[in-house]
């Protein structure tokens, strides 16, 4: 019986699903120290392209709404993959608080839980960083502010790949009156380092404290760096971005300003790049980090969010609650619209879903186990 060398069972597990690695663990101890090793995990990240959305079902009608999540898999087709249903660390049958998506890193989900919808407490400052296809979890450490008085609490998640970590950029702000808009009057500015397991001080405050200036949209992770846009009161509108490896803010000034500013506004990453969805306008930074290389990319028949584009680059999944069915490919050359079928379209609900790319799906192998 002939043995097979280490470098080829090397590259045979690289190409297998984590499922069958996880039970490989048992084979022997030099199966376990591989599958286990941060290189083998590398690589299994690398080779993987595994996309699946991530869907958050809640309804709203209560003040503390129940809410579930699914993992559903998609291709370029016409229909998802049936949805299978996930349970998050924090969720609990009966439990008055709920749960969100606060980001998505190479098949890494990281999620805030909140208490009361019209305050900010203690259970706002608890995070998880979960990986539900192994079904661990780590939670972060609790770190209060020592001020919660009309604050607002933003908070997002990506990779350092300088760094070789995973961080939570935590921020807590000024709200203007009766608006979702944030303030950039910045309390304090976190960043948690999964690798060390703790947060610590950012003394690279946000820019723009001195002046009326606010936050027009959730983050865009991209290049190592988190992406917001801002409009100033008194200048034209900018980029502002936080970059993971040096842990600075910085600004680009958008060189036009191509939408209504009555318009809802959201930055989005697209094929690799950034781009701005403005009612039915899309505009794309062809060269990452050029304040003049933003150019319009397409117009939509409709208003609507973004997930991903398709494998060949041709058309993008996106979302419109108001659909029956809500989420459609738009075929960018030809113009079209192509309804996905899925078992997700619960009229009475509201969704959000969050694409999940690839990644590695061994990450938190050391983690809690999920309830």
């Amino acid at each position: 019986m002939s043995i097979l060398a280490e470098e080829l069972i090397t590259q045979i597990l690289i190409l297998l699903p984590v499922k069958p690695l996880l039970r490989f663990q048992c084979v022997s101890k030099s199966w376990l120290a591989l599958i286990t090793d941060p290189y083998f995990i590398k690589i299994h990240a690398e080779t993987n392209t595994q996309r699946s959305l991530v869907v958050e079902s809640c309804d709203w009608k209560d003040d503390h709404p129940p809410q579930d999540y699914y993992l559903v898999d998609f291709s370029n087709g016409d229909r998802f993959g049936k949805p299978v249903k996930i349970f998050p660390p924090f969720f609990r049958p009966g439990n008055l608080s709920h749960t969100s998506v606060i980001g998505c890193c190479n098949g890494l989900i990281c999620i805030q839980k909140h208490g009361c919808l019209d305050c900010i407490g203690d259970s706002d400052y608890e995070f998880v960083i979960w990986n539900p296809l192994i079904k661990k979890h780590k939670k972060l450490p609790f770190e209060p502010v020592d001020d919660t008085h009309k604050l607002r609490l933003h908070a997002t998640f990506g990779y350092d790949p300088v760094n070789d970590d995973y961080k939570v950029l935590r921020i807590e702000c000024g709200q203007f009156l009766n608006s979702d808009d944030w303030a950039l009057e910045a309390v304090e500015v976190k960043v948690y380092s999964l690798k060390a397991h703790s947060w610590r001080r950012v003394e690279d405050q946000l820019p723009y404290k001195e002046e009326e200036s606010f936050i027009l949209s959730e983050s865009a992770f991209l290049n190592g760096a988190f992406h917001w846009l801002v409009e100033r009161e008194s200048g034209p509108w900018t980029l502002l971005a936080f970059d993971l490896p040096t842990e600075k803010f910085g600004v680009q000034t958008i060189p036009f300003q191509p939408f209504d500013v009555n318009l809802k506004v959201s930055l989005e990453v697209l094929g690799g790049s950034l781009c701005i969805f403005a009612g039915t306008d899309v505009w794309i930074m062809k060269e990452y980090g050029v304040a003049n290389s933003w150019s319009r990319l397409w117009t939509l028949p409709m208003t609507s969010c973004s997930l991903v584009f398709s494998e060949d680059g041709e058309k993008v999944l996106m979302k419109k609650d108001s659909l029956k069915k809500k989420f459609f490919w738009y075929d960018i050359k030809k113009k079209t619209l192509m309804i996905v079928e899925n078992d997700l379209s619960i009229s009475n609900k509201h969704q959000t879903a969050t694409c999940l790319e690839g990644g590695s799906l061994l990450l938190l192998l050391d983690g809690d186990s999920d309830n």
